[in-house]
C-alpha cells in the first residue's frame, strides 16, 4: 500500500542462511569463552518433581525454574553430567543449546493470501493475543506492543537489539494507519518475550521460558520464527503442554532447503507434531530454493522478499521461513475471531483445510497442505460462514489380525452438527510400504460414508494411515486421518 513516509529499504544481505533458520552452536565452547571453566549449561528433564537438591549437590547453579514443565536450567561442572543422567528421577540432560535466526532479504503476500477480503467483513484479529518469542520487538510507529517480557540474561528489556523479533512482528501485526506496512492481523494484541540476543542467538531454555510464560498469561498463539537441528525432550514438553492448554503454536520450518527440494531438513520444533510447521513460498507459489522440506510441514505461506517493520523506525526486506511463520500466526488470528469458540486442534484443522494445493495432490514435502488463504466471512460482520464441513473418520477397531476385515467409516456434518448427505469423500489408505489406495464415493442421508478392507493372511504388516476429504458445492472442505494396525 502507498505511504505517507518514505520506506527505508535496507538490504539484509545475509546469504549464507547459517544451515536454516537457525542452527546449533558448540554450548561448551560458548560457556568456555564467557567463564573460562569446564561448566556447561544444560537443562535437566525430570521424571516427575523438580529436585533442586541433585544441583546443589552437583555444585551447579540454577538459571532459570518452570511452571508447566519439570525441567531446571542449570550450569553446572562437565564431570557432573554423567551422574545427573544416571539418576533414577532424571528423565535426561540436555545441552542448553544455541539457536541463532537467520533471514535474507521483499513484499506481496498479503493480497495472496486474500488478507484484505476478510478485513473487508470486519476480521482484524481483534482481541487475539499473540506472543512474537525472538530477539524481541523495537519501539516502532506502525506497531502497538500490548506487553511481553525479556528472558536474556543481560538485558530485563523486551526491547529488539538485532531486527528479526520486529520484522516478524510487523508481518503479524503492523497497523492499517495509511503509512508503513500492514500486518495479516493489523489489530491483534502482539506480546514480545526476548529470548534471543544481539545476534540472534539464545539458549533452548529461554525459549521454553518465553513457552512457559506464554501459557501462564493466556496467550492464544506463540510464533517461533527459530529452531535448532537436534531435538530436545524439554522443548518438545513444553509446546505439547502449550498445545494441550489450547495454545496455537507456529514454528518456522527452517532454511535449510537442497536445491532440488530433496531430504528431510525441518528443524527443531517444527519437527514436533504439536507446532505447526511453516515453509515459504515466492511470488510464483513456488517453493523458496532456502525452505526446509519433509513430512513435518504442515503448510506453506509467503516468505520470499518480505517487507515489514525493522530497527529505527524503517522498513525492510527479509526472506526466510522466519517470515512466513508469521503470516500463519497472523492468519491464525484471523480464524480465531472469525470461530472463537473451536478449540485449537479444530482451528488446525479449519487452516489445513482451506489452503490453495500446490505442487503435489494432497499433502507433500514442499508446502504440506498447502499455502494459507485467510478466512472466508459474511460482508459487514465477524460471524462465520454457516457452509461448512467437519469430517471425522474412524475405524472399528485399533488393531487387526489377517483376516480380519476392517471398517473405516466416515462421518460430515456442517458447522451446526447438521449431517451433509451427498458430501464428496475421498479416502485415502496408505499402506506401510507406502503404497496408495484411493476411494471415492457420496455420503447417506447420515452424512455416513462406510467403506471396508479386507485383509488376508499376505497382507502386509504394520500401520495403515487413513485420511478422508470432503467437498461439497457451496461448502468449505475439511478432511481428517486415522490409523490402523494390520498385524
Amino acid at each position: 500500500m502507498k505511504k505517507n513516509m518514505a520506506i527505508w529499504l535496507v538490504f539484509i544481505l545475509l546469504f549464507s542462511l547459517l544451515s536454516g533458520n537457525v542452527s546449533a552452536a558448540n554450548i561448551t565452547g560458548k560457556e568456555n569463552a564467557k567463564n573460562g571453566n569446564d561448566k556447561e549449561r544444560v537443562i535437566i528433564l525430570f521424571k516427575e518433581k523438580v529436585d533442586k537438591n541433585l544441583v546443589s549437590n552437583a555444585k551447579g547453579k540454577v538459571n532459570r525454574e518452570y511452571k508447566h514443565v519439570p525441567a531446571l536450567a542449570i550450569t553446572v561442572p562437565a564431570t557432573a553430567i554423567k551422574g545427573l543422567r544416571n539418576n533414577p528421577n532424571v528423565a535426561a540432560v540436555e545441552k542448553d543449546e544455541v539457536v541463532q535466526v537467520s533471514a535474507q532479504t521483499q513484499d506481496w503476500g498479503i493480497q495472496r493470501i486474500n488478507a484484505p477480503k476478510t478485513w473487508s467483513s470486519g476480521v482484524t484479529g481483534k482481541g487475539i493475543k499473540i506472543a512474537v518469542i525472538d530477539t524481541g520487538i523495537s519501539t516502532h510507529d506502525d506497531l502497538v506492543i500490548a506487553g511481553g517480557v525479556a528472558f536474556t540474561d543481560y538485558t530485563t528489556s523486551y526491547q529488539d537489539d538485532n531486527g528479526h523479533g520486529t520484522h516478524v512482528a510487523g508481518i503479524i501485526g503492523a497497523k492499517n494507519n495509511s503509512f508503513g506496512t500492514i500486518g495479516v492481523a493489523p489489530d491483534a494484541n502482539i506480546y514480545a518475550v526476548k529470548a534471543l540476543d544481539a545476534d540472534g542467538s539464545g539458549y533452548v531454555s529461554d525459549i521454553i521460558a518465553g513457552i512457559d510464560w506464554s501459557i501462564t498469561n493466556q496467550i492464544h498463539i506463540i510464533n517461533l520464527s527459530l529452531g535448532l537441528s537436534v531435538e530436545s525432550l524439554a522443548l518438545k514438553d513444553v509446546v505439547n503442554k502449550a498445545y494441550n492448554s489450547g495454545v496455537l503454536v507456529v514454528a518456522a520450518a527452517g532454511n535449510s532447503g537442497t536445491a532440488d527440494g530433496t531430504g528431510d531438513t525441518v528443524n527443531y520444533p517444527a519437527r514436533y507434531d504439536s507446532t505447526i510447521a511453516v515453509a515459504a513460498t515466492n511470488n510464483l507459489d513456488a517453493r523458496a530454493y532456502f525452505s526446509s522440506t519433509g513430512t513435518a510441514v504442515d503448510v506453506a505461506a509467503p516468505g520470499d522478499r518480505i517487507l515489514s517493520t525493522y530497527l529505527g523506525n524503517q522498513y525492510v526486506y527479509m526472506s526466510g521461513t522466519s517470515m512466513a511463520a508469521p503470516y500463519v500466526a497472523g492468519n491464525l488470528a484471523l480464524l480465531k475471531q472469525t470461530y472463537p469458540m473451536l478449540s485449537a486442534s479444530d482451528l488446525r484443522k479449519k487452516l489445513e483445510s482451506s489452503v490453495v494445493d500446490l505442487g503435489l495432490v494432497g499433502k507433500d514435502t514442499y508446502f504440506g497442505f498447502g499455502l494459507i488463504q485467510a478466512p472466508i466471512v459474511m460482508s459487514n460482520t465477524t460471524a462465520p460462514v454457516a457452509l461448512t464441513t467437519n469430517t471425522t473418520v474412524s475405524t472399528n477397531k485399533t488393531s487387526y489380525l489377517g483376516g480380519e476385515r476392517v471398517t473405516i467409516t466416515t462421518k460430515v456434518v456442517d458447522a451446526k452438527g447438521v449431517a451433509l448427505s451427498n458430501a464428496n469423500v475421498t479416502l485415502s489408505i496408505t499402506s506401510p510400504t507406502g503404497r496408495i489406495t484411493t476411494l471415492k464415493s457420496l455420503t447417506n442421508a447420515s452424512g455416513v460414508l462406510t467403506c471396508y478392507m479386507t485383509t488376508s493372511l499376505y497382507t502386509v504388516k504394520g500401520v495403515y494411515k487413513v485420511k478422508s476429504e470432503t467437498t461439497k458445492l457451496n461448502y468449505t472442505s475439511s478432511s481428517a486421518t486415522t490409523s490402523f494396525q494390520v498385524r
